[in-house]
Parts: C-alpha cells; sequence; structure tokens
C-alpha cells in the first residue's frame, strides 16, 4: 500500500476561495492523503466550509484553534499529522489533480528528500495563463545546489508550497510564529538536511495573487522580516557552503531593493531614517555585482543598474515601472 500523504492546509479569512482549493485536494488521483484544514481563528464563513467538507470526505481533519498566524497553523497542523510525508498547500490557491501523484512519483523513483513541482502564479480576478507547455524533465540538486538555485529562485521557489517533504526533515524544525516571509525563513534549514532535491517541470500548483494579501499590503517601516530572513540565509551560506556566497548576496539584495523601493518618500523619525539607509547600504554594496550576475532576474539587474543614478531616481523608476 502507498504511504500516508499528510496535506497541511491553514485556513484565515478566505472564504471566497476555500471551496475551490478543497475541491482540488479531495480529487486528488493519489487517494491515501490526509488533508489537515488548520481553522486559525478565521472570523468569517470559513469554519463551516471546512465542517461541510469533513462531512463530505472522511480524509478531512479540521483542527481549530486560536489565531496565531500561518506558521502557527502550520506547525499545529504538523503536529497532528499521521503521513510519512508532509505536502503544504494554502487554502487560497488550488492544485492540479496529480499534484499528490505527480509529487510522490518523482520522490519515490529518484529516492530524493524534497520533490518540486511547478507554480503557476495569476493575479486573483483574471484567468490563469494555461500557455503552458510542461517539458517533464528532472533535475537533481545536492543541498547546496537546491539552496543556490531556490536563492536565485531559477527553478525552485522560496515557497514551501508545490513540494513534498519526507516527515522527519521537520524534526526540530518550525515555522517561526509571527513572522512574514516565514518560508525563506525556514526553507534552507529544510533543504540543509536533504542528501537529494529533485525539480519536475510540470505544472501543479496555481498560485493566487492577492492585494489584500499580508504581502501584498507590506509595510516595510513595520514588517522587516524580507530582510532579516535574507539575512539569516546569508549568515548560514557564509558559515557553512560558501562556494554559493553570490546567490546568498542576491537575495539579501532583492530583499533590500524590495524593501527600499517601497518605502514612503518621507521618513518620519531617526529610526526609520537609518532603517533606509541600512537597505541602501545593502543596494550599493551588491549593485555592480548583480548587474554583471546573469544569474539574477532581469528585474533586479535592471533596478541594480538604475540605482547608480541615486536614490530619487530608482524611487521614481520604479513608480514608472509598476504602472505600466
Amino acid at each position: 500500500m502507498k504511504p500516508l500523504i499528510s496535506i497541511i492546509v491553514p485556513v484565515y479569512k478566505v472564504e471566497k476561495y476555500l471551496d475551490k482549493c478543497i475541491e482540488s485536494l479531495v480529487n486528488q488521483t493519489y487517494t491515501n492523503i490526509e488533508i489537515i484544514l488548520v481553522n486559525d481563528g478565521s472570523p468569517d464563513r470559513c469554519p463551516d466550509i471546512c465542517e461541510k467538507w469533513k462531512k463530505i470526505d472522511d480524509r478531512i481533519i479540521v483542527l481549530n484553534k486560536k489565531n496565531g498566524g500561518i506558521s502557527d497553523a502550520r506547525n499545529a497542523g504538523m503536529k497532528i499529522a499521521k503521513g510519512m510525508y508532509f505536502i503544504f498547500t494554502d487554502s487560497d490557491d488550488y492544485v492540479s489533480k496529480n499534484y499528490v501523484e505527480y509529487l510522490y512519483g518523482i520522490l519515490e523513483s529518484t529516492e530524493a528528500d524534497i520533490a518540486v513541482g511547478k507554480m503557476g502564479k495569476f493575479f486573483d480576478g483574471s484567468d490563469l495563463n494555461t500557455v503552458h507547455v510542461d517539458k517533464n524533465y528532472i533535475l537533481t540538486f545536492n543541498s547546496t545546489e537546491a539552496i543556490r538555485d531556490f536563492l536565485y529562485e531559477k527553478h525552485i521557489s522560496t515557497s514551501v508550497n508545490s513540494k513534498i517533504y519526507k516527515r522527519e526533515l521537520f524534526d526540530n524544525i518550525e515555522f517561526p510564529k509571527g513572522k512574514i516571509f516565514e518560508d525563506l525563513y525556514i526553507l534552507y534549514k529544510v533543504v540543509a538536511k536533504c542528501n537529494t532535491v529533485v525539480y519536475g517541470d510540470r505544472l501543479i500548483y496555481y498560485y493566487r495573487i492577492r492585494t489584500d494579501s499580508t504581502i501584498g499590503t507590506l509595510d516595510p517601516l513595520k514588517n522587516k522580516d524580507f530582510l532579516l530572513a535574507a539575512k539569516d540565509v546569508h549568515t548560514y551560506v557564509i558559515n557553512h557552503c560558501l562556494t554559493i556566497k553570490k546567490a546568498a548576496d542576491f537575495k539579501l539584495f532583492q530583499a533590500a531593493i524590495e524593501m527600499f523601493v517601497h518605502l514612503p518618500k518621507k521618513t518620519n523619525n531617526h529610526e526609520q531614517e537609518c532603517y533606509k539607509e541600512e537597505l541602501w547600504k545593502y543596494v550599493r554594496k551588491y549593485r555592480l555585482q548583480i548587474v554583471t550576475d546573469h544569474n539574477c532576474k532581469l528585474k533586479y539587474r535592471i533596478l541594480a543598474f538604475v540605482s547608480f543614478f541615486g536614490q530619487r531616481i530608482l524611487s521614481c523608476f520604479f513608480q514608472l515601472a509598476s504602472r505600466r
């Protein structure tokens, strides 16, 4: 018999999307699954929707808890999970019918510790661009190569979604409670435990980009987690796998420039001004390297180049480019 796989789904204020998410999980071609819906104190109809689906499919487990954020919900789900493998799915996204079967299949056939599938992104309210030809190739990485790949965001995304994990990878590892960019905080720690990570180029996960999401409404003055997570990864790479330092440099530059261009035009106090200068310090430190590093995404190579003309020009350029 095929092993039990636990799918952990944090649920909070997604009543508009939850049915589609759960339906896509219930209809999986791989059937030996448990679907753990963690109601994170959602104030809308989500608890009722979860209970409705629990009556429909006995593989669904509903865990109700006080609101503690997505990390706390995932941690709670892992604690009650019985599967040999973990899969994480966000409740405003949905997946293909062969989501679990594909991930488990390439994991088993390659004897890997983590298997990764392709993630498609679409804006809420618009149709998913389905013009995608699955090339069906599989790439194999050791742990260092996999960390390098997701830092550059080449094949492996920094999201914990669209992946299957051996459960023991999460021994003594939890998602950081109260943090945004919690995936970046944790993914390198999990991948570092691996012997083999595989990526299969098949579109299996559909990620919804929402303007009202936590990250979509991120205020860089109130939350510095992207920069802090990038610093964490950078420190790890310096101490344990210096050969991929350029990839860690890119992630730190990416965090710094994303936070910088989203800052308000005026800072109101000395602390905010110091933070702005810290971000600019990282931009200046790595921008020449980013411009010449062809592994970096073109967007950031362009922003790095524009930064040479000064802070004001960079901010204006970003605002204009964002409107296009």
